[in-house]
């Protein structure tokens, strides 16, 4: 699709009202087929697709229980979540600081701020994402002349790699380029950031821009390239699904779902084929499948507080799903959580 020419959004134009919109996203899974959707009037999502089976909304009989690794608390929110190489969690705080989870800690519970290291400083931090050689990525969307993504190399300090206007939100590695895919939020568009510094527009696409939060969370899953858009018309998420050309450009978008089951659709992650999505104003982790099927993997009643971020662990944790609390309307109940969600 082509971008609306002199479409003008109503948005948030700083950090400190990030909490009413909803915010960044993760990686992981393998690929999943196409499915649109329309809302019903409960908020539900009844999909409507000419070559699959109508999808249905369940809630899982028996979910796992929801723990709590990291309490965070305070003024400071946590945001956005990763994994680095070295199998420590990796996350960031909006007020402007990157912390990590040592990798035996990550399955403990019960600990604070306190219990993690610190790793950089910055004018601010939504999403976060890790290179192999160590490098930590965040965007910074502080509406300034420091607006951008910054990295944090191993042992260094941060700086501004490049600038970023608008709201930059979510970040996911392209490993088989070497770039950074990030989305920005105010104007729809995800941009193709490399090492060295360069930006080019990688995805421009009606679907990802609305009259309120639009293109959030990123993730790769089977080879393509999914994006959450966060509020749609009449109270529904989004999810693109974007194929991966030979070139690196990006394919012809299709919506893999649209309903109000995703309503509020921030971070997400993939796993086995099906996506899930952090929806932060429902308080709840939704896990959809390629058929349009979704159902509920954690709700409010298990501590979720505006979750912004999901993320599957790797080795001994990869049932562990992680579930970043934003919670800003609340900061006491910020956290990293984690629950089991056997394949």
């Amino acid at each position: 699709m082509t971008r609306r020419g002199s479409t003008r959004r109503r948005f948030l134009v700083s950090c400190s009202a990030l909490g009413a919109a909803g915010l960044a996203g993760c990686t992981g899974g393998d690929d999943p087929a196409e499915t649109d959707s329309t809302p019903t009037d409960d908020g539900g999502a009844e999909p409507t697709t000419t070559d699959g089976p109508t999808a249905t909304e369940t809630t899982t009989p028996e979910r796992a229980v929801v723990e709590t690794l990291v309490s965070v608390g305070g003024d400071r929110v946590p945001e956005n979540m990763a994994f680095g190489p070295d199998g420590g969690l990796y996350f960031g705080i909006t007020a402007g600081e990157v912390r990590r989870v040592p990798p035996e800690e990550t399955g403990a519970t019960g600990l604070s701020l306190e219990d993690t290291e610190q790793i950089a400083t910055l004018p601010g931090a939504v999403g976060v994402e890790t290179a192999p050689d160590g490098t930590v990525y965040v965007a910074v969307p502080t509406q300034d002349d420091q607006a951008g993504v910054w990295e944090v190399p191993p042992d260094g300090e941060a700086t501004r790699l490049v600038g970023v206007g608008g709201f930059p939100n979510d970040i996911h590695y392209d490993a088989q380029r070497e770039r950074l895919l990030v989305t920005e939020s105010q104007n729809g568009v995800v941009y193709a950031v490399t090492p060295d510094g360069g930006r080019s527009t990688w995805l421009d696409d009606d679907r990802l821009d609305t009259e309120s939060f639009g293109a959030n969370g990123i993730t790769r899953s089977g080879g393509d390239i999914y994006v959450a858009v966060t509020r749609a018309p009449g109270e529904t998420g989004r999810l693109l699904r974007v194929p991966v050309e030979s070139d690196g450009a990006a394919g012809a978008a299709a919506t893999f779902f649209e309903g109000g089951a995703v309503f509020g659709a921030d971070g997400i992650t993939g796993r086995g084929g099906d996506i899930y999505v952090a929806a932060n104003s429902q308080n709840r982790v939704v896990r959809v499948t390629p058929d349009g099927t979704t159902d509920t993997v954690a709700t409010a009643d298990d501590g979720l507080v505006f979750p912004s971020d999901v993320l599957f662990g790797s080795g001994e944790r990869a049932d562990s799903l992680f579930i970043c609390n934003f919670a800003n309307q609340s900061p006491e109940d910020g956290a990293i959580l984690r629950t089991g969600v056997p394949r």
